[in-house]
C-alpha cells in the first residue's frame, strides 16, 4: 500500500505552499493561518481543512486529533517582516529579531511543532535575513536541543526552480535541496496568452487596477526597470510601480507594491500576479483586492515547493 503523503500546513496563507504539493500527489490534511481572508482562500481551494489561529498557542495534540497520525510532510512560512530587508523598522541586532520579538519567535514556534509531530519531512520558508549574525547556528541548536538532527538550511531562488519571478529565500529542511537550474521563465512568457483585462469571459481577479491619481500621469514615461515610487528598506531602496522587462523574469512580488505591464500603461492586474508566482490559473482568492496582492506577494511560489516535492521523491526512491 502507498503511503498518503499528507500535509500539515503552518502560516498556510493564500495556499502557495500547499499548491505545489497537491500537484505533486500531496493532500493538506490540516492549515492554520491568523488572517481570516487568507484561511478562506485556502479553504476555497482545497477544503475545509484550515483554521483560524495563532501558531504559537497551537498544541500538537490539538493537531493529531484531527489527522490522526504524524504528517509526512510539514511546510511552515512564518512571518517574514521581522527578518527583511525591505522592512526599515526590522530590529537592529538579529538575535533579538528571533527571540524578542513576538513575531519572530514564530521561527522557534514552527520547530517546536515539528519537535512534536515527527513528520518525515519538514520544510521551513523565509527570507536569507533569517540565516544573519548567529542565528543558523542558534537554530541548529534549538533543533538539537528538542532531539532533531541539524538541518540544512539551503538557500534556494526561485527562478532557477521555474517561477517567473525572482526570490531568493531560505529552506531549512531535513531535505538538501539542488537547484534544478531550469530555463528562466520570463514576464513575457508568464503573461503571453492572458486575455485582455476586465474580459467577461476571462479569468477571475483579471480586472485592472488603478494607480493612485498622482502617479498615474506618469506611468506612461515609464521604462523597463523604472518605477515610480522609491521606498527605503533596512539595507537599500525598493521599487513600487515599476514597468518589468518582458525578456526576463519579474523582480520580486510582494504584496505590499505593484508592477506595470510591460507594453501597456497600467498596473499588473491580481491574476498576472499571481501568474509571476507560478499559481495555476484556477487558484481562487478571496478578500478586498488589497488582500488579494498581499496573498500573492506573501505566498511560497507553488512551482517552487512542487520542485521540493520531487526532491522529496528522490530522497524516498533512494531510500527504498
Amino acid at each position: 500500500m502507498v503511503e498518503e503523503r499528507t500535509v500539515v500546513d503552518l502560516f498556510c496563507g493564500g495556499g502557495g505552499s500547499s499548491s505545489g504539493y497537491h500537484q505533486a500527489g500531496y493532500r493538506t490534511v490540516f492549515a492554520v493561518d491568523k488572517a481570516e481572508h487568507c484561511v478562506n482562500t485556502f479553504n476555497a481551494n482545497f477544503g475545509e481543512v484550515s483554521r483560524q489561529g495563532d501558531v504559537s498557542s497551537l498544541h500538537s495534540l490539538d493537531i493529531l486529533r484531527e489527522i490522526g497520525d504524524s504528517p509526512f510532510l510539514l511546510t511552515a512560512s512564518p512571518p517574514c517582516e521581522p527578518y527583511t530587508a525591505a522592512n526599515e523598522k526590522r530590529i537592529r541586532d538579529p538575535y533579538l529579531r528571533m527571540f524578542d520579538d513576538p513575531v519572530g519567535r514564530l521561527m522557534i514556534e514552527s520547530i517546536r511543532l515539528i519537535a512534536d509531530l515527527r513528520p518525515r519531512y519538514f520544510v521551513i520558508e523565509n527570507v536569507a535575513g533569517v540565516l544573519e549574525g548567529r542565528n543558523a547556528d542558534l537554530l541548529a541548536e534549538e533543533f538539537a536541543r528538542l532531539g532533531l538532527d541539524r538541518p540544512y538550511f539551503n538557500v534556494v531562488h526561485a527562478e532557477e526552480w521555474g517561477v517567473p519571478s525572482r526570490r531568493k529565500r531560505v529552506i531549512i529542511s531535513n531535505v538538501d535541496l539542488r537547484s534544478p537550474r531550469l530555463p528562466y521563465v520570463t514576464v513575457g512568457d508568464a503573461l503571453s496568452d492572458l486575455p485582455p483585462p476586465n474580459d467577461p469571459h476571462g479569468f477571475d481577479d483579471h480586472y485592472i487596477v488603478l494607480p493612485p491619481p498622482k502617479h498615474a500621469s506618469k506611468v506612461s514615461m515609464t521604462g523597463f526597470g523604472q518605477g515610480l515610487v522609491y521606498f527605503k528598506g533596512a539595507k537599500k531602496q525598493y521599487k513600487n510601480y515599476m514597468r518589468l522587462d518582458p525578456d526576463k523574469p519579474a523582480e520580486v512580488v510582494m504584496g505590499l507594491s505593484k508592477f506595470i505591464h510591460p507594453y501597456e500603461d497600467r498596473l499588473l492586474t491580481i491574476r498576472e500576479h499571481a501568474r509571476l508566482m507560478s499559481f495555476p490559473d484556477d487558484h481562487v482568492f478571496l478578500g478586498t483586492t488589497d488582500q488579494k496582492y498581499d496573498m500573492v506577494g506573501e505566498a511560497v511560489p507553488p512551482n517552487l515547493t512542487l520542485g521540493i516535492a520531487r526532491a522529496i521523491e528522490s530522497v524516498e526512491s533512494k531510500v527504498t
